[in-house]
This record gives C-alpha cells, structure tokens and sequence, in this order.
C-alpha cells in the first residue's frame, strides 16, 4: 500500500505542476484533480506489463485530459462583461493547454494505435456530454450509461487496449455513484444540477403526474440506481486479482459515507 500512495503522491504532485499556474489560478477557478480517478488508473497501470516510465506517462496523460474536459465544462454562452469575457477566454486557453499536454505526453511513447484508442475515449466522452446537457432522453438507463461513460471513457479505452476488462464493473461503477452524489449533493444545495435537469426533462414527459410527483419519483429512481451500481461495484472488486488495499479503502470509504437511505439500500441488496 506504501508504494502506491507514494505514486499517488508523485502523481498528483506533477499534475499540479502543470495545472496550478500562478496566472490562471488569479482569473479562473482550480481545477479538481480526482484522486480516486488516479488510485484507478495507477492500480490498473501498476499489473501491466509495462515501463515505469510508460505507467507514468499514462496515468499523468489521462488525468490531464480530464483536467481538460472539466475546464472546458465551466465555459458558459451566456452575455458577459469585458473582466468576464477575460476569464471565460482564459479558461478555454487554459483547458486547450491542459489537452495539449496530453497529447505531448502521449507522442512520447510513441504508440499510434494507444494514442488512437484513447483519441476514441475522448470523442465518447464529448458525445455522452452533449447528450446529456442538450438533448431530450427517453430511456433512465441509457441516461446513466451517458454519466458512467463520460467519467470512465478514458480509462475504458485503456482497459481494453490492454485486455484487462476484470477491471471494468468494479471501476466503472465506482465512478458511476462518485459522479451521481456530486450531482446529488448539487441539487440538494442548489436546486439544480446537470443530470438532474436530464432526469427531470425525462420525467417531464409523463403529464399524470404534478412536479412534486416527478420530483419524488426522481429521487426514488436515483438513490435506488445509486444502490444498484454499489452492489455492481462490489461485485466487480471480486474479479480483480490482486488488488492494491488503497483501493479498496477508497472504495468502502465512499460507501460508508452515504447517507442511511443509500447505506440501507446496500444492506437490505
């Protein structure tokens, strides 16, 4: 476990290198570097049969597109002032350069085809995006398969690059529910989030039922789908031979950190 918090560590601490430059950090807002996201991809990495400088490179070069996309999220269309319009240009520039150093970091393995499977990664998780901020959704599930690929694209493409697919229901679904309680924890604070918005333009669709009606049906339907993926995602820890303890940790704390209506969902599955 020592030596992958260690990774963890040096990981993390290049990333900040890279990202929390002294100007931007004056005019937008930091990016959040998901640690789970980088205990996954370096547990995964670490049982390849790779260099550890190839590791490295892997891991720093997908959490920086990831970086990317999540700045590049906070870019609005709405009318802004001239220190507004500042801000919004810098955090394009800044998310452009963020991918950039993705790539550069890639082109320095020189492995087209990875390269090209991780390129896939990216242009599904900008499909799965427009889907859910901008169109109309029909279907509970393929709106949830929508959250789950956008959080996990990436490290899907490397997983099956690799042939390492006990990987998938265990770190997919852990993602899966991180992402659903921030959206969660959005609406409950603020009345509103992303995948909310989605749920309730779905509801919206069945005229039998008033607003509060869809309301609660919303978040039956949710914290029922957060205790499903749960269940998925500790199922999923039983293929994956041997895991790191930091990942199990990370894991389990996430669970014990629900509230009791998701704890109890648990215990009763």
């Amino acid at each position: 476990m020592r030596e992958i918090v260690e990774k963890l560590t040096y990981t993390k601490d290049r990333i900040e290198k890279y990202v929390f430059h002294p100007y931007l950090r004056e005019y937008i807002i930091p990016p959040v570097i998901d640690e789970d996201k980088m205990v996954i991809l370096i547990s995964i990495v670490d049982q390849l049969d790779l260099s550890p400088h190839e590791k490295d490179i892997y891991v720093l070069a997908i959490m920086l597109m990831h970086v990317a996309l999540d700045t590049h999220d906070q870019v609005t269309n709405t009318l802004v002032d001239e220190k507004n319009m500042k801000i919004r240009q810098l955090t394009v520039l800044a998310g452009d350069y963020y991918s950039g150093l993705y790539y550069k970091f890639l082109a320095s393995i020189e492995d087209v085809k990875v390269i090209k499977a991780l390129s896939e990664g990216v242009k599904k998780i900008n499909e799965h995006k427009v889907f859910i901020y901008h169109k109309d959704q029909d279907d509970l599930h393929t709106i949830m398969n929508s959250v789950k690929m956008i959080e996990f694209s990436l490290i899907e493409q490397l997983i099956t690059y690799f042939g390492v697919t006990e990987w998938y229901e265990s770190a997919s679904n852990w993602l899966l529910v991180k992402r659903l309680l921030k959206e969660k924890k959005c609406f409950e604070k603020t009345g509103s989030s992303v995948l909310f918005d989605a749920l309730d333009r779905f509801f919206a669709k069945d005229q039998k039922k008033n607003i509060n009606e869809q309301k609660q049906d919303v978040l039956q339907l949710y914290d029922s789908y957060i205790g499903y993926s749960i269940q998925l995602m500790t199922k999923g820890m039983n293929k994956i031979q041997p895991f790191n303890t930091l990942y199990e940790e990370r894991m389990m704390k996430m669970i014990k950190d629900y509230s009791p209506r998701e704890k109890s969902f648990v215990e009763e599955g």
